[in-house]
C-alpha cells in the first residue's frame, strides 16, 4: 500500500514538472504516513538532487563557467565572509547557543544542510541543534522554491539577475538550481556556477572549525559532487555534445530534481518543525530576510 501510494504521488510529480508541487506532494504523503501510522519508505532525496546537478553540468558552456566565475566568485567570497561575521555577532547579541549559531550561520552562508551536517561532528553539536538547523533550512528552502519566482517577476529581474539572486539567497545548492530552473535555462547557468562557488567555502570552514575546536573528527563528507559537476562541464565541452543530446540531458536533470524534491518532502516531519523554539527560528529568518533585502539592493535595484 505504501509503495503504491509512493509511486502514484511520484508519477504525478514527474508529470507536472513543478518543483513546488513535487515538494508538497512529498510532504502530503509524509503527513498521510504519520496520520495512518504507515511505515515510510527509506529514501535519500539529496542524492537525486546531486545527480541532477551533475547531469546539468554536461549542458553548461565552459566559457560561460569561466566568465561567470571570474565576474562573481570574488564577490561571493566577500559575501560569505560578511554573512558569517554578521550572523555570529547577532547570535552573540541575542545569546543564542554558540554551536547552534555556527550551524545556522554556516548553513545560511555556504550550502545549507551540507555545511550543517559536515560541521556538526567537528564542533560536537548536540543532536537537537543539528535537527533544528536542518529543519529550519528545509523550511526556508521550501518557501524560496514557492515564492522566489514571483519575487523575480515582481522586480522584473533578467535571467542573469534571477540566477544571481537565487544563488546568493537560497541555502542548499539543489534548491538554488531547482528554483532557477523555474525561471529560465540562463538563470540555471548563473545560479549553479555562483552557488557552487559558495559551496566551495565548505573547505576553509571545516579546516577552521577543526583547528578552532582542536578536533580530528573525520565524520564529515566533502561534497564531491561539485568536482563531478565540474568534470561534466569539461567533458561536455571537450566532446562537443550537440544540442539534441544537451536537451535530453536537461530533461533528465529536471526529472532528477523532481524526484529529489519529492523525496525531501517525503522525509518532512511536522512534529520536528513544531518543536523548534522561537529564538533560533527568529534568528534564521531574520538573517535570511536581511540577506534577501541586501541582495535585492546591491544586485538589482
Amino acid at each position: 500500500m505504501v509503495l503504491l501510494l509512493f509511486l502514484i504521488f511520484l508519477a504525478v510529480a514527474l508529470f507536472f514538472e513543478q518543483a513546488a508541487l513535487s515538494l508538497f506532494l512529498g510532504i502530503f504523503l509524509s503527513l498521510l504516513n504519520t496520520k495512518f501510522a504507515l511505515k515510510p519508505i527509506g529514501v535519500n532525496g539529496s542524492n537525486f538532487l546531486k545527480a541532477g546537478i551533475i547531469c546539468l553540468g554536461g549542458t553548461i558552456s565552459l566559457k560561460a563557467l569561466g566568465d561567470i566565475s571570474a565576474d562573481y566568485i570574488p564577490v561571493v567570497s566577500v559575501y560569505v565572509i560578511a554573512i558569517m561575521i554578521f550572523g555570529i555577532l547577532i547570535g552573540k547579541l541575542i545569546n543564542l547557543p554558540k554551536n547552534l549559531t555556527l550551524l545556522l550561520v554556516s548553513g545560511t552562508a555556504i550550502c545549507g544542510g551540507t555545511a550543517i551536517a559536515s560541521l556538526a561532528p567537528i564542533i560536537k553539536a548536540r543532536s537537537e541543534d543539528l535537527v533544528a538547523s536542518i529543519s529550519l533550512v528545509f523550511l526556508l528552502n521550501a518557501i524560496a522554491i514557492i515564492l522566489f519566482p514571483y519575487i523575480g517577476q515582481y522586480f522584473e529581474m533578467t535571467n542573469e539577475e534571477f540566477g544571481i539572486f537565487s544563488a546568493l539567497t537560497i541555502h542548499d545548492t539543489a534548491s538554488v538550481v531547482g528554483t532557477a530552473s523555474l525561471y529560465s535555462d540562463e538563470s540555471v547557468t548563473y545560479a549553479s556556477v555562483i552557488k557552487l562557488g559558495r559551496t566551495l567555502w565548505i573547505v576553509p570552514l571545516l579546516i577552521a572549525a577543526s583547528i578552532f575546536s582542536k578536533s580530528n573528527n573525520k565524520d564529515y563528507e566533502f561534497p564531491y559532487f561539485i568536482l563531478v559537476f565540474l568534470a561534466f562541464v569539461i567533458f561536455g565541452n571537450t566532446l562537443g555534445i550537440d544540442g539534441e543530446i544537451k536537451s535530453i540531458m536537461k530533461r533528465i536533470s529536471i526529472a532528477l530534481f523532481q524526484i529529489g524534491l519529492f523525496m525531501i518532502g517525503y522525509k518532512f516531519q511536522l512534529s520536528t518543525i513544531l518543536s523548534l523554539s522561537i529564538k533560533p527560528v527568529v534568528f534564521a529568518v531574520s538573517i535570511w530576510i536581511t540577506i534577501i533585502a541586501s541582495t535585492l539592493f546591491f544586485f538589482h535595484v
